[in-house]
C-alpha cells in the first residue's frame, strides 16, 4: 500500500510538506494578534487625541500666560533668548558634565564678538564658550564649557575678586532691580559668588551671595563652569560674561550672553510655566506625559510621569517560565531629554504647529517599544500660539498582546501533539523502508563473502530510493571487481607464459645451435629477469605496506625536494617535456622524503606511459586552506592523453587494477600495483589522492597536511 503519490518527492520535501502544518499556527496567531493590537492602538490613539484636545481647552483659558511668552518671543528678535529645559534628577554642582550628557542637543555657543571691542572678533582657539540651561525645581542650572588656551587664576594673596579668569552674572529680580555677581577663584573647585557694582574689570564688592552655587573644573581644552541660581533671584532676563585674562599687559577678552553692562541687552530666559503645569496636571493620568510648547517648539510646561516598571512579573509555574521565552516584556518609559526632544521635533508636533491636530506612532528607543503621540494646536485670536503634546506608551496593549500569545501557545501545544502523532507514523514508515533495504543488502553477500544474487530494484523517488540505487551500483562494481580477481589467475598465467616460453625456446635453440649460444643465453636471461620482475612486483605491495608503517616522519621542505627531483626526471625521460609551477616560498610538511620520492616515481612513470607524443607533463605545487581553515599542500601531475574510463576511476588505487590492454615482450609487466603503492604512501602521510579527467587528459592530485610555509 502506497502512502505517498508518485510525484518524485524527495525525503526532505516530504518532511517539509509535513512541517507546513506548523505554519498554520503562526499564520493564525499573527492575524489574531495584529487584529487585536491594531484595534487597541487605534482606541488608545483616540484617547490621546481627546486628552490633547481637552488640555488645549484648559490652557486656552489662561491667555495672559501665553501673552507673556509671545511678548518675550517678539522682543527676542532684537535680543538673545534662552530656552530652558527641565532636569528630572537632582544635579550636584561640581563642575563636571556627567549629568549634562543627555542635554548636549540643547547646547549653544556665545557670540564671538569681543564685548570690550565690539568691532573685533575673538579667535575661537583663544576663547569659545558653549552653554546649556536647565531648570530643576526652584533653581536654574547652567553649564559653561569654555575653550581657553591659558587659564589664569586670581592672586590668592590679594583680597580683590578680580585679576584672573572670571564669570560675571547679571539678573533682574521681581522688583526690576539689577544685580551683578562675579565668580572667580585662585584654583579649580568650588567658587563663591560676590555681588558688586561698577566695572567687572575693577569691581567694588558689596557682599557674598551664598544662594548662588558655582564650581569649575579643568578640561582638555580649558575649563567647565557649573552654576546654580535660585529662581527667586530671577524674573525673566539675565546676562552672562566670560572674562579671559591672559596677562596683566594684555587687555582681557570678554564673550557674553547678552551684555551684563546694559540691562536693555540682557537675554530673555524662557522658563517653563508653573501655572500652566498646574492647569495641565489633572490631565496627566498614569503613564501619560503632556508638554505645552510655543509656536517655536520651546517647552512652556510639562507634566506627568512615564510608565515605570517597578519589578518583573513573578513566575508562578513552569508554564509561566515557558511563556516568558515568547512574550515581550513591558519596559519603562525613556524620560531622558533626548527622548523628549525626539518627541517635540516629530512630524506630529510640526503638523500641529501648522494648525492641524495629528496623532502618530513612534518607535524611539532600541527596545522597539511603540509610543503614541497626539498633538493639538492652541489657537488664540485666530493665531496658532502653540500646541499640546500628549504621549503614552503601549504597555497596556502589550499586556493584552501577551495574553493573546499565551492563548496562541496553548493552541500551538495542541497542534504539536497532533503533529507528533503524524511524525511518529511517518517515522515508522521510514523505519520499515530502511529495514527492508538492510535485508535486501544482507541477501546480496553469501556466507563465503562472495557477492551473490540480484539486488532488488524498487520504484522510490526520495533519498532512500537514491540510496537503494547507489547500493545497486556498488554491488555492480563489486561484482565486476570480484570477476577481475577471479580472472587474476588467468591474467598471471598470461603474464608468466611469455617469459617461460622465451626461456624454453632459448634453451631448445641453444641445444640445436651451439654456435649462437650467446644470443639464446641473453634471451633466456631476459625471460628470467622478466619472471623475477613479475614475482617481485607481486610481493612489492605487502613489503611496502610493512615498510611504510615503520617509516619515521620528520619535517622537510617539499618545495626544495620538487626543485631537486624534476631535473632528474628530465634526464631519465629525455624524450618527454616537463613543465613545473613551483612557488618560491618554503613549504614544510611532516613526512618521509624517500616515500614521497617513491610516490612521485610511480606517478611520473604512469604519466609518461599515457601521455601523447610531443606534449608536456606538468608538475604543480600549491598551498591553501580547507573548509575547516586547516592548511594543506597539493601536488598535481597532469598529462595530455586519453581520459580515464568513468567505471574505473573509483577502483584505480586498489591492488591488481590496471587499464593497460596489452604489454609487449620488452615492456615492463603491469600488475596494477603502482597506484596502490601511491595510495599507501599518501595514507601514511594522512593525505588524500584522487585521479580525475580534465579537458585534454588526466591529472593526479595529492593533498597533504601542511606544517608551515614562509614567504
Amino acid at each position: 500500500m502506497k502512502f505517498w503519490p508518485s510525484f518524485g518527492l524527495k525525503l526532505r520535501s516530504k518532511l517539509l510538506l509535513v512541517s507546513l502544518v506548523l505554519l498554520l499556527i503562526p499564520w493564525l496567531g499573527v492575524h489574531y494578534i495584529q487584529a487585536v493590537e491594531g484595534l487597541l492602538q487605534q482606541q488608545q490613539a483616540k484617547s490621546m487625541a481627546t486628552i490633547a484636545k481637552a488640555s488645549t481647552v484648559l490652557v486656552a483659558q489662561y491667555p495672559g500666560l501665553f501673552a507673556e511668552r509671545l511678548t518675550a518671543l517678539k522682543e527676542s528678535h532684537t535680543s538673545n533668548k534662552v530656552a530652558v529645559a527641565s532636569f528630572n534628577t537632582l544635579t550636584e554642582i561640581d563642575g563636571y558634565q556627567d549629568e549634562w550628557q543627555a542635554y548636549t542637543s540643547l547646547r549653544h555657543t556665545f557670540s564671538v564678538v569681543n564685548q570690550l571691542s565690539p568691532k573685533n572678533k575673538i579667535d575661537p582657539q583663544d576663547l569659545t564658550v558653549r552653554y546649556i540651561f536647565a531648570q530643576h525645581q526652584n533653581s536654574l542650572n547652567m553649564l559653561l564649557d569654555v575653550v581657553d588656551d591659558s587659564v589664569v587664576f586670581r592672586d590668592p594673596r590679594k583680597r580683590q575678586r578680580h585679576g584672573g579668569d572670571a564669570v560675571v552674572l547679571a539678573t533682574v529680580d521681581a522688583q526690576q532691580r539689577v544685580h551683578r555677581y562675579i565668580l572667580s577663584a585662585s584654583t579649580f573647585g568650588q567658587i563663591n559668588a560676590y555681588e558688586f557694582f561698577g566695572s567687572y574689570l575693577d569691581p567694588v564688592i558689596i557682599q557674598q551671595q551664598p544662594a548662588i552655587k558655582g564650581a569649575w573644573q579643568r578640561s582638555a581644552y580649558g575649563y567647565r563652569f557649573e552654576l546654580s541660581l535660585p529662581l527667586s533671584m530671577l524674573k525673566q532676563s539675565l546676562a552672562l560674561a566670560v572674562v579671559d585674562v591672559d596677562s596683566e599687559e594684555i587687555t582681557p577678552q570678554v564673550l557674553g550672553l547678552g551684555d551684563v553692562r546694559d540691562r536693555d541687552l540682557f537675554a530673555d530666559v524662557l522658563l517653563p510655566s508653573k501655572q500652566l503645569a498646574t492647569v495641565l496636571a489633572p490631565m496627566a493620568t498614569d503613564g501619560v506625559r503632556i508638554w505645552l510648547v510655543d509656536n517655536q517648539a520651546n517647552t512652556l510646561a510639562s507634566v506627568g510621569q512615564g510608565d515605570v516598571m517597578i519589578a518583573d512579573t513573578e513566575l508562578n509555574s513552569l508554564s509561566d517560565l515557558f511563556y516568558q521565552l515568547f512574550l515581550t516584556e513591558a519596559v519603562s518609559d525613556d524620560e531622558s531629554i533626548s527622548h523628549e526632544q525626539a518627541v517635540l521635533v516629530s512630524n506630529t508636533v510640526k503638523i500641529a504647529l501648522q494648525g492641524q491636530a495629528e496623532t502618530g506612532h513612534m518607535i524611539i528607543n532600541d527596545d522597539g517599544q511603540t509610543t503614541i503621540v497626539a498633538a493639538h494646536p492652541v489657537i488664540l485670536d485666530n493665531k496658532i500660539i502653540g500646541a499640546v503634546v500628549v504621549e503614552q506608551n503601549t504597555n497596556a496593549i502589550l499586556g493584552l498582546q501577551n495574553q493573546a500569545v499565551k492563548a496562541l501557545l496553548n493552541t500551538m501545544l495542541l497542534v504539536f501533539a497532533i503533529m507528533l502523532i503524524t511524525l511518529i507514523g511517518f517515522a515508522s514508515r521510514l523505519s520499515f523502508r530502511i529495514k527492508r533495504l538492510n535485508q535486501d543488502v544482507t541477501k546480496m553477500v553469501n556466507g563465503e563473502g562472495r557477492v551473490d544474487g540480484h539486488f532488488i530494484h524498487r520504484i522510490e523517488q526520495d533519498e532512500l530510493g537514491e540510496l537503494r540505487r547507489s547500493f545497486a551500483q556498488l554491488f555492480g562494481r563489486l561484482t565486476l571487481y570480484t570477476d577481475y580477481l577471479e580472472a587474476l589467475a588467468s591474467r598471471l598465467a598470461h603474464e608468466l607464459r611469455t617469459p617461460i616460453a622465451v626461456i624454453r625456446t632459448s634453451l631448445e635453440h641453444l641445444e640445436q645451435t651451439p654456435d649462437k649460444q650467446q644470443i639464446y643465453i641473453d634471451r633466456a636471461r631476459s625471460g628470467s629477469e622478466r619472471l623475477n620482475s613479475i614475482v617481485a612486483r607481486m610481493s612489492e605491495a605487502s613489503r611496502l605496506e610493512q615498510s611504510v608503517t615503520k617509516e619515521t616522519l620528520q619535517d622537510f621542505n617539499l618545495q626544495q625536494l620538487l626543485i631537486d627531483i624534476i631535473p632528474v626526471y628530465r634526464d631519465i625521460y629525455q624524450d618527454v617535456k616537463f613543465g613545473a609551477d613551483i612557488p618560491d616560498e618554503k613549504i614544510m610538511i611532516k613526512g618521509s622524503q624517500d616515500l614521497i620520492v617513491q610516490m612521485l616515481d610511480k606517478l611520473i612513470s604512469n604519466a609518461v606511459d599515457f601521455h601523447l607524443a610531443n606534449t608536456s607533463i606538468l608538475i604543480v605545487l600549491e598551498h591553501s586552506v580547507d573548509e575547516k581553515k586547516m592548511p594543506f599542500v597539493e601536488i598535481i601531475i597532469r598529462n595530455h592523453g586519453a581520459n580515464l574510463p568513468e567505471e574505473v576511476q573509483q577502483q584505480l588505487f586498489q591492488p591488481m587494477v590496471s587499464i593497460r590492454s596489452s604489454v609487449t615482450l620488452t615492456a615492463e609487466p603491469h600488475l596494477g600495483l603502482g597506484l596502490y603503492i601511491v595510495k599507501l604512501i599518501v595514507d601514511k602521510h594522512r593525505g588524500k589522492v584522487i585521479a580525475r579527467n580534465w579537458q585534454q587528459g588526466v591529472e593526479f592530485c595529492i593533498r597533504l597536511p601542511l606544517t608551515t610555509y614562509n614567504n
